[in-house]
Order: structure tokens, then C-alpha cells, then sequence
């Protein structure tokens, strides 16, 4: 069986809530949970602050309540104010533990407001973050963290990467149907802007939009009648994480990178002694078997 949850990162106050909208009515008619990573704060062209509150973000505080959606924190404000070691933009990387503390906190509190119940997961802006990141977060009693691909440890903080996005999903799902002994999860990760529907202006470094509502229309049609394929929250992954369920990013293992390069983007559930056989199992029915679900995938309308 391939696990399949979905993260929707970058609502905010400034959003395009139509788009938004769409995006949880297609989640709530099909009944598949969606993590949606919510920005508290944003900033104007003029530099003044707009909040996300019931007025711009009532669609979110419905879902919410209605049980459709899973709300998790989004940083702050998503202003860049570090760079990691490898050039990446960064809300917090580098930051002092103290002032990413406030920020976070403030983040929190504000959001436990608006919607009626305390954030459990965090989302960083840019998928960045530093040891102070998770520390803070520990501290302010949040319950998980999701991020980029990169597989990070902490002591008392689950962490839920992510795998792959919208424009990837259906070939690493393909890639997963060979590697099932290892329990695969993909943590697909997608934005607003990703869909021709999106009517703001974008960002000097956006890339262009690739797919659309009916495309994900297609695509969750895909997934909820197949019955190998099973769609699950954020935040009861990394509940099982908590519980002891093992969590491993397969890049990460010493194996040989012929053997790597046929695993698809995935996090296996296996034990540490089975992982490495399963893996290897899987890469060789992946060289020996023809796909036998190409077929069952729909083109895009």
C-alpha cells in the first residue's frame, strides 16, 4: 500500500482566495485530508502588515472547523531574514534562537486565535531551517515539522519531509508501486500559484504555472479509486513517527547510487534491517517488470 498525503503551503492574508477555494472544495468532495500551511502575517507594498483574519481567510477558518482541512503554522511572515549555507533563501536559518522564538510564538498565538485550537505542525518558509528552528519549536510545544526533502533528527520533534509536487507525483507514484514492501509515503507538496487559475502578479522568481483545477480534479479521481493507494493526514504521520513508526528518506542510506537512482522520491516505513533488502528488491522488480498501472492513469483534461 502507497501513503499519499497532500501540503498546500503559502495562504496568507494577501492570497488569492478564489483559487484557495477551489483547491478545498476538490480536498472536501473527494474526502482527502489536506495539510494547508498557513502564513499568520504578510507585508504590503507599502511595508504595512496585514494579518490573516476572518475577513480574508474565512474559507480557511470554515474548512478548519469542519474538520476538512488541517491547519499548521507557515513561519511568520515569509520574509527573508538569513540564507543557509548553500545560498537558500531563509526565514529563520541563521537567526538568533531568541528572535526566532518571537517569531514563532507570535506566529502561534495568533493563529491558535483565528481558528480556535492550538498549532500542532510547522511549515518554514523556503523549507529552511537551523537547529534554533527546531529548538523553538520544541519549546513553543509544537508536535511536528515539515520541510524540504532533507531527512533532519531531533530528539523530541518528528519531522515529515517532503517528496515530491504536483508537476512529479504521478511518476513518483509510479516509481513507489515497486518499492510497497517498504510502506512508501509521499508528502506532496503544491502552492496557489501552481495553477493557471491564479490571478496575482508573480513574483520575479516564480516559476510559471504548470497545472490546473481540473488537473487535480483528474489526479485526486486517480487516487481515491485506486485501491492501492491511500491518502492520510500530515499530522497522523508524524503521530505514528511520535509513536515509534520509523521514518526513513532511502537517499540517505549507503547503497550504491545505481540502486538509489531507481528508488522514486519517497519516505519508507520499514524497519532499519529491512529497508536496505526491500530497497534492493524493489529497484530489481522496477528493472524487470513493465509498469502495470500506466494504463489506469488519466491523461490531463
Amino acid at each position: 500500500m502507497i501513503s499519499i498525503c497532500f501540503r498546500l503551503d503559502d495562504p496568507s492574508p494577501a492570497g488569492d482566495k478564489e483559487v484557495e477555494r477551489g483547491i478545498l472544495e476538490i480536498f472536501a468532495r473527494r474526502n482527502i485530508p489536506l495539510c494547508v500551511a498557513a502564513i499568520p502575517f504578510a507585508k504590503t507594498a507599502n511595508g504595512s502588515v496585514i494579518v490573516l483574519s476572518r475577513q480574508n481567510a474565512g474559507h480557511l477558518v470554515d474548512a478548519s472547523r469542519e474538520g476538512t482541512i488541517e491547519i499548521v503554522q507557515h513561519g511568520h511572515s515569509q520574509i527573508q531574514r538569513g540564507t543557509t549555507d548553500r545560498g537558500a533563501p531563509s526565514e529563520f536559518f541563521g537567526v538568533s534562537f531568541e528572535e526566532q522564538s518571537r517569531l514563532i510564538t507570535e506566529g502561534m498565538i495568533h493563529l491558535a486565535a483565528l481558528f480556535g485550537r492550538r498549532m500542532k505542525g510547522f511549515v518554514p518558509p523556503w523549507n529552511t531551517y537551523d537547529d534554533c528552528t527546531q529548538r523553538a519549536l520544541a519549546v513553543a510545544g509544537f508536535e511536528f515539522l515539515s520541510a524540504g526533502p532533507e531527512l533532519c533528527k531531533f530528539a523530541t520533534l518528528p519531522v515529515v519531509s517532503a517528496t515530491c509536487t504536483l508537476h512529479n507525483v504521478r511518476r513518483a507514484v509510479e516509481g513507489a508501486w515497486y518499492f510497497q514492501a517498504l510502506s512508501p509515503l509521499l508528502v506532496v507538496v503544491f502552492h496557489p500559484d501552481d495553477f493557471k487559475e491564479f490571478k496575482l502578479p508573480p513574483l520575479p522568481d516564480d516559476p510559471p504555472a504548470f497545472t490546473s483545477l481540473p488537473e487535480l480534479e483528474a489526479l485526486l479521481d486517480w487516487i481515491k479509486n485506486s485501491s492501492w493507494i491511500r491518502t492520510e493526514a500530515l499530522g497522523r504521520i508524524a503521530e505514528s513517527v511520535r509513536n515509534g513508526t520509523p521514518l526513513c528518506n532511502p537517499q540517505g542510506l549507503k547503497l550504491p547510487y545505481r540502486v538509489k537512482a531507481l528508488v522514486p522520491p519517497m519516505l519508507t516505513r520499514s524497519g532499519e534491517w529491512t529497508t536496505g533488502p526491500r530497497i534492493l528488491w524493489g529497484a530489481f522488480r522496477s528493472r524487470s517488470r513493465p509498469w502495470v498501472g500506466r494504463r489506469t492513469i488519466p491523461a490531463s483534461p
